[in-house]
C-alpha cells in the first residue's frame, strides 16, 4: 500500500532531493516514487506549489515534479492502471488555471507544460469549462492577471501549429473560436488603447507590450490551420493594428538589455510571423498585404 501523503512529507522529500548527499537524495526519490501511486497524491502536490509560505526552491521542485508526474501518469489507457482518481483529476483541473494565472513566472513555465499535456488529453470533451474559465477571469484593469490567462491560452493552443489536420483538431479549434474570440478581440482593442494612454509610462508599457505579444501569439495559433470567418470578417481592424506596431517606435518601450529581445521586438517578430502566414496561406483574402510589403 502506498504511503499517506501530506504537504509536509512532500516538502521534506522534495527538499531532500536537492541534498548534496547522494544517499539522502536516493531515499527521497524512492519515497516519492512510492507515494505518487497513492490515490490522493497529486492534490497536496499541487497545493504545495501554491503555498506562498513554502520556500521558493521547494515550490519549484514541486512544480517540476507535478509536470513530470502529469507527463507520466495523466494519459489513460487500457494497458496501464490509472492511479489518479476522477475526483483528483477534476480537482487538478479546477485549481490549475487559477494557479497558472497567479504563480510566479518561473513556476508558470513548469505548470504551463502540465496544462498543455492535460488539455491535449482532456480538452474539450473532459474539460469543457476550460475556455469559459479563462474568459471569466479576464480583468478590465489587472494586466498581470490577463497575462497569466493569455499565457495559459497560448500554452493550450500552440500545439495546433504542428498538428496534422483532423476532424478532432478542427472540432477543438471551432469550439475555442465559439467561446473565445469575442473576449479575445475586446482585450486586443483595449490593450492597444492602453498602450497609447501609457506611452510615457515605461513600467506599464512593459506589461502591456507583453500582453500584446501574447495576443499576437494567440492570433497565430487561432489562424494556423485555416482562416476562421471571425478573423476574415475583422481582418482590416487587426491588420491596421499589426501595421501600427510593426512600425511603432517609442524610447520608453525599448528593452533594457541590448543582447536580449525586449517586448516590443518580440511583438514585431510575432507580427512578422502572422504576415508571413497570411501571405503564404491566405493571400487571396489578404487585401492588406501590399501595405506590409511596402513597410
Amino acid at each position: 500500500m502506498a504511503a499517506e501523503v501530506s504537504q509536509q512529507s512532500l516538502a521534506q522529500s522534495l527538499q531532500q532531493t536537492l541534498s548534496p548527499n547522494a544517499q539522502e537524495r536516493k531515499q527521497a526519490e524512492k519515497f516519492l516514487e512510492t507515494v505518487e501511486q497513492a490515490e490522493h497524491f497529486v492534490v497536496p502536490l499541487l497545493q504545495l506549489v501554491n503555498s506562498s509560505s513554502t520556500d521558493d526552491h521547494i515550490r519549484f521542485a514541486a512544480a517540476l515534479y507535478f509536470k513530470n508526474f502529469v507527463r507520466r501518469r495523466w494519459a489513460q489507457s487500457e494497458e496501464a492502471e490509472d492511479t489518479i482518481s476522477q475526483a483528483d483529476r477534476q480537482a487538478v483541473k479546477s485549481e490549475l488555471v487559477g494557479l497558472m494565472i497567479s504563480a510566479p513566472k518561473k513556476l508558470q513555465l513548469q505548470l504551463g507544460e502540465a496544462v498543455s499535456i492535460i488539455a491535449d488529453n482532456d480538452f474539450p470533451e473532459k474539460w469543457p469549462e476550460l475556455i469559459s474559465t479563462l474568459v471569466g477571469k479576464l480583468s478590465a484593469t489587472d494586466y498581470h492577471i490577463n497575462n497569466g490567462i493569455l499565457q495559459t491560452a497560448h500554452t493550450v493552443f500552440k500545439g495546433w501549429r504542428s498538428d496534422f489536420r483532423s476532424d478532432r483538431l478542427y472540432a477543438k479549434i471551432n469550439y475555442v473560436l465559439s467561446e473565445f474570440t469575442e473576449a479575445y478581440m475586446q482585450v486586443f482593442v483595449t490593450t492597444d488603447k492602453l498602450i497609447d494612454e501609457h506611452a510615457n509610462n515605461r513600467a506599464a508599457l512593459q506589461v502591456l507590450l507583453h500582453s500584446l505579444m501574447l495576443l499576437c501569439q494567440i492570433y497565430y495559433d487561432l489562424n494556423c490551420q485555416d482562416l476562421p470567418p471571425f478573423f476574415e470578417d475583422h481582418m482590416a481592424e487587426f491588420m491596421q493594428t499589426f501595421h501600427k506596431y510593426l512600425v511603432y517606435a517609442n524610447p520608453q518601450a525599448e528593452g533594457d538589455d541590448d543582447d536580449v529581445a525586449g517586448d516590443l521586438e518580440e511583438v514585431k517578430a510575432s507580427i512578422c510571423e502572422i504576415i508571413e502566414l497570411y501571405a503564404q496561406r491566405y493571400e487571396e483574402d489578404f487585401a492588406q498585404l501590399p501595405q506590409f510589403v511596402e513597410t
